[in-house]
């Protein structure tokens, strides 16, 4: 059975092969993309798809792309007919020479080197941290090769220092090196020190130079059995200090603090 499979694989494999080197498509790259699957390869030159199913993967260069289907699109009116856009589903990876990715749906834009990735348990993670999701994670590159990750539902962001940020809606910005900036959060926002401490509230924004984050909206920060309520508050990550401050209100700040 094993053999029969791998012979199945291979046969697929060729015949893919041989039917995207008679076809004009290609990567918009330069770099050819290679598709092998276990069950079925498709091509509709009407339409200008190609469809893999059963353990799919498409190889361009350092970039794989995996799933239980995939589905390459290109323009069949275009003299080039370029691939455009991958959209794996089921069980999918990506990976390139960056980051790698997990979820129930990519959808990769190949010319923007832009992705989406659906959840359930949708994961991005690089070699500065990790972002999670409850719904979906979107990754936008912008002209100047910054890159700006948006990700949505229970979504967590965890760096490579042991910070970690939640909420409802993260927006991460990096710079066209891979480092962070800036983070933005919404919603039942939750941000953690390297040393444990937790601070919560309904917005967060955290500037990765200054090494400092600023919580607004019913803001607590516990630090052991210790803790703080006001509106808003100013966490440093560098010194380990933190500030709770009135949010102009009228309201007061207070606390309990417990020492040894």
């Amino acid at each position: 059975m094993a053999r029969a499979r791998a012979g199945m694989a291979a046969g697929l494999y060729l015949a893919m092969s041989a039917l995207l080197a008679a076809a004009p498509a290609s990567a918009q790259s330069g770099e050819p993309m290679t598709v092998e699957a276990d069950d079925l390869l498709e091509w509709n030159q009407t339409e200008g798809v190609y469809t893999a199913t059963g353990n799919a993967v498409a190889i361009q260069g350092a970039r794989t792309i995996r799933g239980d289907v995939l589905v390459a699109t290109y323009d069949p009116e275009s003299e080039t007919q370029d691939i455009e856009t991958v959209t794996a589903t089921g069980n999918v990876s990506f990976k390139d020479e960056e980051s790698d990715a997990s979820g129930g749906k990519l959808i990769y834009r190949i010319g923007a080197r832009d992705y989406r990735v659906d959840g359930p348990k949708a994961r991005v993670s690089g070699a500065r941290g990790t972002i999670t999701a409850d719904r979906t994670i979107i990754l936008d590159t912008a002209e100047d090769e910054t890159q700006t990750m948006t990700a949505r539902g229970g979504a967590v962001y965890r760096d490579s220092t042991g910070r970690v940020f939640a909420g409802n809606l993260l927006v991460a910005l990096f710079d066209k090196d891979g480092s962070l900036k800036t983070i933005d959060a919404e919603g039942k926002v939750t941000v953690t020190t390297e040393t444990g401490r937790k601070a919560t509230g309904d917005a967060a924004t955290y500037d990765a130079l200054s090494e400092q984050a600023t919580l607004t909206g019913d803001v607590v920060i516990i630090d052991g059995a210790s803790k703080m309520v006001g509106g808003r508050a100013e966490v440093d990550f560098k010194s380990g200090n933190s500030r709770m401050l009135s949010a102009g209100d009228g309201g007061r700040v207070s606390g309990v603090l417990v020492t040894n």
